[in-house]
């Protein structure tokens, strides 16, 4: 386990379509500086139009990322924190997630323990997609090939390691990471994996006469996902890069060396407590009392 050393440049970014996203921020960042340290905050870029305000070169040049948002915020703020290496420290505003930390009404008690060095550092790995070998982009999260149109399905040949798995008639085929195995893997059937773990999920959505059996495969795994002449599709990764697919075309998926680091405040053990309450799986009106026989 890393432990935290206390941040001294404090980098804060909020999502400006978030009801009080900007205002809690503000108030980070104003007790940031109340105890001493730098802090610098600005709005997350727009994924569409990029950086184009130096705020990559700001995060980099910092100990500390705040992001108050939600999940999709900070998939969005991992990658300008990635390349530089500095860890995120996720604040949600009332929404269910597995990327933040902390709640709005817990991030002054969280921050304070944070600027004091308290926490641990997480480790989170990360795949690169590349399409007709060129590279463009980083997936934290997942690597989704869906259909273009609605209405019809996407056919998709899988190659894992030059051996072929499947030929998938389906919606959209799924290739996620340890962190995206609570997202859209998981709605879909796809098996929950500890975050720190390097392994990989393929699997369908919606396949058409088939199973939608998922896939778990070793890190050192290089998928090719193939889409098959006469169908067009669409490539999404982490929710934030799309671009059409032209028949015939493919796509690689590999790990990559770069990874996201997260600011955690509970033991490792905490996921698993965290999982059993955002999914539901504990009844509300029975605790498990573990002394009985």
């Amino acid at each position: 386990m890393t432990e935290l050393v206390p941040p001294q440049r404090i980098a804060l970014c909020y999502n400006p379509v978030v009801q009080g996203a900007d205002a809690l921020a503000h108030a980070l960042a104003h007790q940031a500086r109340d105890a001493g340290r730098d802090a610098w905050l600005a709005p997350l870029p727009d994924p569409i139009e990029g950086d184009t305000d130096g705020f990559g070169d700001n995060v980099a040049a910092s100990d500390l990322l705040v992001c108050v948002g939600g999940d999709g915020t900070v998939l969005h703020a991992s990658e300008h924190a990635a390349p530089g290496g500095t860890p995120i420290f996720g604040v949600r505003m009332g929404r269910l997630g597995f990327l933040s930390e902390v709640t709005g009404e817990e991030a002054t008690e969280g921050l304070a323990n944070v600027l004091q060095g308290g926490g641990r550092i997480e480790r989170r790995s990360t795949v690169q997609a590349r399409v007709n070998d060129d590279p463009i982009a980083y997936a934290l999260n997942d690597v989704v090939i869906g259909r273009s149109t609605l209405g019809r399905t996407v056919s998709v040949g899988a190659r894992v390691d030059g051996v072929l798995v499947a030929e998938y008639r389906a919606d959209a085929v799924v290739l996620a990471t340890a962190t995206g195995s609570t997202g859209y893997s998981l709605s879909v059937g796809g098996p929950i994996l500890h975050p720190t773990s390097a392994e990989l999920i393929l699997v369908p959505v919606a396949p058409h006469l088939t199973r939608s059996n998922a896939l778990v495969l070793p890190p050192t795994s290089e998928v090719h996902l193939y889409v098959e002449r006469g169908y067009e599709a669409v490539i999404t990764v982490d929710g934030l890069h799309e671009r059409p697919l032209d028949s015939g075309s493919t796509v690689v998926v590999s790990h990559a060396d770069r990874v996201v680091d997260f600011v955690r405040l509970g033991p490792p053990s905490q996921f698993y407590s965290n999982l059993a309450d955002r999914l539901g799986w504990l009844r509300a009106d029975h605790v498990l009392d573990q002394s009985e026989d």
